[in-house]
């Protein structure tokens, strides 16, 4: 059967389709709706724009198919082979790929959201800039793959297979990567606010200049991982694996933000001198309540002073209850010394990384003197 004599009796009412052989077949924007292809060969077909919204393709051969923008909605392809498959602007909402081969396929931009991918094979896939919003991806094989940039809110990746996968800059607010497997994997500047990640491994991940604000990490490894520039703010994280971990102290609960940061806690520590880190400071005019966040209160000889890090200033915060909407009229330094806190001072962040102990005690001999 060739292409033409398929389309002519799907055309004609004939649906039944399954087992048909039409490896190579230019199938370009054919209407293909609710046909009924299992076990087809249609394996280095063209399928380019074609209709195969509501499709049976459970265990069709697809591999090396090109699927550019073709319409897949609600298809269900259970069991099938994609392997190498161009699914690039491919519409696969709500599509059921459960236990199917997505080895190597491109997705850049697939709208996936609500797809079943569970225990699917994306092993080197490429997934650049796709949409998985809320998708089932738990146990599935993604192992090296491209999912950078990727829209993943909601998405279930439990016990998933991430092993090296790059997640750099997606967005996987509420996802659930509950024992998954992040071992080697990028995920910088992703964001993982209120994720649940109880159990995953994390060894030598890259989550620099994440956001994992709210995020569960209980029983997560994070041995090697980089935590550098890292958002943690009220992240659950008892029992974390954090040998040689790379500019966070979770075990002291110090949710630092830099590598910066942590050079200067650990020199007022060494210091021996009582600090806050990353403290949230409300500070009062007759006109106007604003909400700051300063990168070191510290109390030294009775005197109480604010360091801070060139390039994170004090960092402005929501808060819901102003008294005005007129412009704060007095600067937040004068408006802190006003209120007993006797030092404001900023200072270079390579001298920071560089001479941290040398910051710390220019800044006490400062304080103690003012």
């Amino acid at each position: 059967m060739d292409a033409d004599e398929l389309l002519k009796r799907y055309a004609a009412g004939d649906k039944d389709l399954r087992g048909v052989n039409l490896r190579g077949a230019d199938l370009r924007g054919g209407d293909l709706r609710q046909a009924q292809l299992t076990g087809a060969d249609l394996s280095d077909a063209d399928l380019s724009d074609a209709d195969l919204r509501d499709a049976d393709l459970i265990g069709a051969d697809l591999s090396g198919a090109d699927l550019i923008v073709a319409s897949l909605t609600d298809a269900d392809l259970r069991d099938a082979n994609l392997r190498d498959a161009n699914l690039i602007g491919a519409k696969l909402g709500v599509a059921n790929l459960r236990d199917a081969n997505l080895m190597g396929a491109n997705l850049s931009g697939a709208e996936l959201s609500c797809a079943d991918l569970s225990c699917s094979s994306l092993h080197g896939a490429y997934l650049s800039g796709a949409t998985l919003i809320k998708a089932k991806l738990s146990g599935a094989n993604l192992s090296g793959a491209n999912l950078s940039i990727t829209n993943m809110i909601g998405v279930d990746l439990s016990g998933a297979n991430l092993k090296g996968a790059n997640l750099g800059g997606a967005n996987l607010i509420e996802a659930n990567l509950d024992g998954a497997n992040l071992k080697g994997a990028t995920l910088r500047r992703a964001n993982l606010a209120y994720v649940t990640m109880k159990g995953a491994n994390l060894r030598y991940a890259d989550l620099s200049d994440a956001n994992l604000a709210g995020t569960d990490l209980t029983n997560a490894d994070l041995e090697n991982a980089n935590l550098e520039g890292t958002i943690l703010d009220l992240a659950v994280s008892s029992q974390v694996n954090t040998q040689n971990l790379t500019a966070c102290d979770l075990n002291n609960n110090l949710y630092i933000r830099s590598a910066t940061e942590l050079r200067i806690a650990q020199a007022l520590d060494r210091a021996g001198v009582l600090f806050y880190l990353n403290g949230r400071t409300c500070l009062n005019s007759t006109e106007q309540r604003e909400v700051k966040e300063s990168d070191f209160l510290v109390l030294y000889g009775g005197r109480w002073g604010i360091l801070e890090v060139k390039g994170e200033p004090l960092h402005s915060l929501p808060y819901t209850r102003q008294r005005s909407e007129r412009v704060f009229a007095v600067s937040s330094q004068e408006l802190l010394k006003a209120s007993s806190i006797h030092l404001v001072e900023r200072y270079d962040p390579t001298r920071c990384r560089e001479q941290p102990d040398r910051v710390v005690e220019e800044f006490l001999e400062l304080l103690s003197k003012t």
